[in-house]
């Protein structure tokens, strides 16, 4: 039986590939690759599957070449992103030059929005997954495919070969291979239990905010059933905590509540976290995530002046902020709350207002981005039509020093406004007394302390 890897390439830091996204993780935390793991179950049936996961292993970019090369394999599908995009070209271009044969497929987020322009220009890349999800793929790596395959794009006779058509809106995946990946190493500070790892139950996100990657991908739905087949399995393998990885897990309330129930009918008792949007939340749908396992939920609050969010198409106020923060204590479920620092439009005021707004909120996490023109959004088109940025530009990071500046502020400023957000919610003696309130073990303690040193070392 052939080989095939999946592989996480290595970087200098703690890099997130996180398939919408890519950034070096603020604190002590890191999760699997998504992508990775779900094509691990796709390709299983045909291939003999090995994981490369470098960043969590802290295998070099020398120790992983000499790895790959080492090992005889018909393809390599490698996760990618912004945060590492030339570092992972340069690893991949080395092993195309002394294996010719090897097919290398690229898996990220982005490709769905640049694949044409990437192709033409790295001829060593021999594929790109446009969705994950899809199995068409395998023809390619097959040597068997005459015409286009749904969700990838490949070259034939010079030319690049795509699916046009348009996917339909409900998909399932063969059971993903969680034990290839070495999910008790990941950690994250919002889970309560050991060992964890990611599951998603959708693609994409529905709505349009104007700075995110999620909503200019599309929108797709797992079937339920086929999730609940996915979490049986991962309970065999002891696992106890999931991160529901999906960029808007709660958006439809009646396939929430369906999961929810099957979830307790199973007797699957995870403990878990997702991604929420503050339009979709109401108390039915979380009595019912409670009651399945739910104890934290990450929210999109990202600015504190309500003229910026309507700028950027996030369709929330200040004042429903606050009343699902509320009901959501009520529940006593934790929140992780997502901020944007130096959005275009922002002025010294208005970010002051993000900060005022994210102290005033009963919130466990914030986590301080900077305003990031990421491909496929309209904050990059923005940026590339105002001169703030080359249209080639590939490479950057949400979480170092920003790349744009706004009419009213300079870049020195905007991360000056950063760091302050980041020092003034987590030294207030209230947050800390709280915090430390909630430590119920050494590994709580221990997490806590060297999360709070990533943060406050930036």
């Amino acid at each position: 039986m052939d080989s095939v890897l999946l592989l996480n390439p290595p970087g200098d830091r703690l890099y997130i590939r996180d398939y919408y996204c890519s950034f070096s993780s603020k604190a002590d935390y890191y999760w699997p690759p998504q992508d990775l793991i779900v094509l691990s179950g796709i390709l299983s049936d045909k291939y003999r599957v090995n994981v490369i996961d470098a960043i969590i292993n802290k295998i070099n970019s020398d120790e992983c070449l000499k790895r790959v090369l080492d090992s005889d394999y018909k393809a390599i599908i490698f996760t990618t992103g912004t945060a590492t995009l030339i570092s992972d070209l340069e690893l991949m271009k080395k092993i195309k030059d002394e294996k010719k044969h090897i097919k290398i497929i690229v898996s990220a987020g982005i490709m769905k929005f640049i694949y044409k322009e990437f192709m033409d220009t790295y001829d060593f890349i021999d594929g790109v997954l446009i969705d994950f999800t899809e199995k068409d793929f395998i023809h390619f790596i097959e040597d068997s495919c005459s015409s286009p395959l749904k969700g990838f794009v490949y070259r034939k006779d010079g030319k690049l070969i795509e699916h046009k058509e348009r996917l339909p809106m409900k998909f399932s995946v063969p059971i993903p291979r969680h034990e290839l990946f070495d999910f008790k190493k990941y950690k994250i500070p919002i889970a309560k239990k050991f060992p964890f790892t990611v599951v998603i139950t959708s693609l994409g996100c529905p709505y349009n905010c104007a700075f995110c990657t999620a909503g200019a991908y599309g929108y797709r739905v797992r079937e339920v059933d086929n999730v609940i087949k996915e979490l049986i399995y991962l309970k065999k393998l002891g696992v106890k905590e999931i991160l529901f990885q999906d960029p808007t897990f709660t958006i439809n309330k009646k396939r929430v509540i369906e999961l929810c129930r099957k979830m307790l009918d199973n007797g699957l008792e995870f403990t878990w976290s997702c991604n929420a949007d503050i339009k979709s939340m109401d108390e039915e749908k979380i009595y019912w995530m409670k009651r399945a396992g739910c104890h934290t939920v990450s929210i999109g609050i990202e600015s504190g002046d309500d003229s910026i969010l309507r700028k950027y198409s996030k369709m929330i106020t200040v004042e429903q902020i606050k009343k699902v923060v509320d009901l959501l204590n009520k529940y006593k479920i934790r929140i992780l709350g997502y901020f944007i620092i130096g959005l275009p439009g922002e002025t010294r005021e208005s970010i002051l207002k993000t900060i005022e707004l994210a102290k005033s909120l009963k919130l466990d996490i914030a986590s301080f981005a900077i305003a990031t023109p990421d491909v496929g959004t309209k904050l990059r088109q923005e940026a590339i039509a105002k001169g703030w940025i080359s249209p080639d530009a590939l490479n950057f990071d949400s979480t170092e020093f920003p790349i744009i500046e706004t009419e009213e502020l300079k870049r020195e400023e905007i991360w000056r406004l950063r760091r302050r957000a980041v020092r003034e919610f987590y030294l207030r003696p209230s947050y800390i007394f709280r915090r430390l309130f909630q430590i119920r073990s050494f590994r709580d303690l221990k997490l806590t302390i060297s999360n709070a040193m990533s943060l406050l070392s930036k």
